[in-house]
């Protein structure tokens, strides 16, 4: 295969400057994962000049080859691979001209977009130039999390009967805009709400709520909390945000014969026994969490990038599709919360989701 032209739009942290922390299990990037898949960085664009001439000098591509404009770069090249790792609101744009301009495979970080007629008007464009998109929903790439599907679709736990899912952080930071799609629970949850689709399938229904710390009585929020129902009936209680001064992103899935609990860097599962304290009731017991290989999860994306780009028939694990079904969930959420708690279902009307409204902008 020739070598692809491969240009990286956001040379920031998810984009490549998180690769210098030390604590970081590696590769913790995009051009991280890219690399370490055999896929060299041939071009980058950051609107930040002195970001950017930090990245020539740490990746070793030409000069010439490093723009301030993605405009520019489509302009001077047709990369084969391009890589968003840019804000949110400028996802969609992005992604529309690399398709445009010829790109085969189109990397976008999470959220897909900040609304869901960008996030639509992105999965048409690829679509209709055959560019094959992948969303960095890297959860689906970690063998942990596949470990764990294989276990609950095996009946590991039994039948599942509830979930609870934190995704705890500092409240929201910075100025709230439209553009921007939402709080925490856009930003930090659109990996949770992706998780629970990827375990559970699609999601029917959702009554949402949301709060704000001291006394802003406008923007988006800081706490965000919703009941979420799957079409096969699993229930799952959420909370995101929360002004804690700590990071906490968990996942407890119930059974009726036993429960998982994962969380980033660890993993449990108990089964159940005769209790030892009750007569005729049984308790949960742990148990070792079965074997899995372990495999950087931006490295197994990177790979399925690069089965792409060399004409292999891929199955990708987080679609353009899986990206709106996210955004989609969490913005019902949004809804919900604005109808005062009112049930919505899912799939919901884009011009249903009127963001001013409903965060008082």
């Amino acid at each position: 295969m020739k070598r692809p032209s491969i240009a990286l739009i956001g040379c920031g942290r998810i984009g490549f400057m998180l690769e210098s922390d030390p604590l970081r299990y590696k590769p913790c990037t995009h051009f991280g994962g890219a690399s370490s898949a055999g896929l060299r960085i041939t071009h980058a664009c950051d609107i930040d000049p002195g970001r950017l001439e930090g990245f020539v000098r740490a990746s070793g591509i030409p000069r010439e080859n490093a723009f301030t404009s993605h405009r520019e770069l489509f302009d001077s090249v047709r990369p084969d691979l391009v890589i968003i790792s840019t804000w949110t609101q400028s996802h969609a744009e992005i992604g529309i001209r690399a398709a445009e301009n010829g790109a085969r495979v189109v990397v976008c970080e999470k959220p897909i977009a900040s609304n869901l007629r960008d996030a639509s008007r992105l999965i048409a464009s690829c679509k209709a130039r055959g560019a094959r998109l992948i969303i960095n929903h890297e959860r689906r790439y970690d063998m942990r999390y596949q470990k764990i599907k294989e276990m609950l679709d095996d009946g590991a736990i039994g039948e599942i009967r509830s979930v609870h899912a934190v995704i705890l952080s500092g409240g929201f930071r910075g100025i709230s805009r439209i553009e921007q799609g939402g709080g925490p629970l856009l930003h930090d949850g659109t990996h949770m709400i992706d998780l629970i689709r990827y375990f559970f399938g699609d999601i029917a229904t959702v009554i949402g709520d949301f709060d704000r710390s001291g006394n802003r009585r406008s923007g988006f929020e800081d706490r965000a909390t919703a009941w979420i129902r799957t079409r096969g009936g699993v229930d799952v209680f959420l909370e995101a945000g929360g002004a804690r001064d700590y990071f906490v992103f968990e996942l407890g899935i119930s059974g009726t014969s036993g429960k998982i609990i994962a969380g980033n860097g660890y993993q449990s599962f108990f089964t159940t026994r005769a209790s030892k304290h009750y007569t005729g009731f049984r308790d949960l017991v742990e148990k070792p969490f079965p074997r899995f290989r372990r495999h950087n999860y931006f490295t197994g994306e990177y790979s399925e990038a690069k089965r792409l780009l060399s004409g292999q028939d891929v199955s990708i694990r987080s679609t353009g599709l899986d990206g709106y079904r996210a955004i989609e969930a969490i913005h019902a959420i949004y809804l919900s919360a604005g109808r005062g708690r009112k049930i919505v279902e899912l799939p919901v009307k884009p011009d249903t989701i009127r963001l001013k409204e409903i965060f008082s902008l």
